[in-house]
This record gives structure tokens, C-alpha cells and sequence, in this order.
């Protein structure tokens, strides 16, 4: 995966699925976590963002989907832990195929490399209560852009 940590800094390249369903977004959280965020992962050497998307979708899901179209290019700084990120994040509109049955009254649970994952439908009118990260998302996913958008988003200094 392209993730590399050095002298407290910690570089990573993710990309993340935005799951939009009858006014609701899907998002998870590690059991463990008090935040909330975007449904991907990070991107393997020789795999493009949007096929990272697809993947992990299948291995923490089990399910089929289809990537639309890019939204947001996104240079993330923020901290977790003892780290100082510098993320790039490929966001990309996405699609469960028709045959996924999801009961978006019921959280999904599944485990991925030994930690549990947290899902969860949580209406767009509702989200900026949630705390959700990257913080951009609150206000962007209220208005998708028509197309691609390229921008920083600096938590370092909130």
C-alpha cells in the first residue's frame, strides 16, 4: 500500500467511496474510533484510485459496486495519534449495484485485517452533526460538484 511513516510524518494515498442513497450517505468508523469517515482505503502499488474503491468495498463488504465518476482530488493534513498525515485522497462517486440488499436501519459490522469496521446510513440533513473526516465532507457532500475538483484541506491548523 502507499503508505510510508518518517520522522513523525506519515504520507498516504487513499481513496474513498461516496455512497449516496435516498437522502443518506454511508460511512464507518473502527469499533474502536469516535470519528467517522468515508467508506475506501489505501491505494496498492500498481492499482489505480478508482480501482482501490472497487476493492475495498469487496473486502470489507462483500459487494459489488460501480464508480461513477471522480469528485474531489484532496490534499489532507491532519493528526492522528502521534502522526502529522499528508494525504492525498481520491474521492469517487459511487453505486451499489441494484441486487445489494442494505437495511439503512441497521448497522453493518465486519472485520478487516484483525479490526472491526463500523457501517452506517446516515441522512445527508443530519451530517454535519455527525463527526465525520475528513471535515470538508460535511458541506461537499450536501453539493456534489458536476466536475472533478481539486483542493487542500488543512486540519493542522482547526
Amino acid at each position: 500500500m502507499l503508505n510510508f511513516t518518517r520522522d513523525g510524518h506519515c504520507f498516504n494515498f487513499r481513496s474513498a467511496a461516496v455512497i449516496i442513497e435516498q437522502g443518506h450517505v454511508l460511512i464507518h468508523q473502527g469499533i474502536n474510533d469516535d470519528f467517522w469517515t468515508l467508506p475506501g482505503g489505501r491505494v496498492e502499488f500498481l492499482e489505480s484510485a478508482q480501482e482501490t474503491v472497487t476493492r475495498e468495498l469487496m473486502e470489507e463488504l462483500g459487494i459489488v459496486s460501480d464508480v461513477l465518476r471522480p469528485l474531489w482530488l484532496v490534499e489532507n493534513f491532519f493528526v492522528d495519534g502521534e502522526l502529522k498525515y499528508h494525504e492525498l485522497g481520491h474521492y469517487f462517486l459511487t453505486r451499489l449495484k441494484p441486487d445489494v440488499p442494505f437495511d439503512m436501519s441497521e448497522d453493518l459490522v465486519c472485520i478487516e485485517h484483525g479490526g472491526r469496521l463500523r457501517f452506517r446510513w446516515f441522512k445527508l440533513s443530519e451530517i454535519a452533526k455527525v463527526n465525520l473526516y475528513p471535515t470538508f465532507l460535511k458541506q461537499s457532500l450536501l453539493d456534489l460538484p458536476d466536475t472533478p475538483e481539486y483542493f487542500t484541506w488543512n486540519e493542522l491548523d482547526k
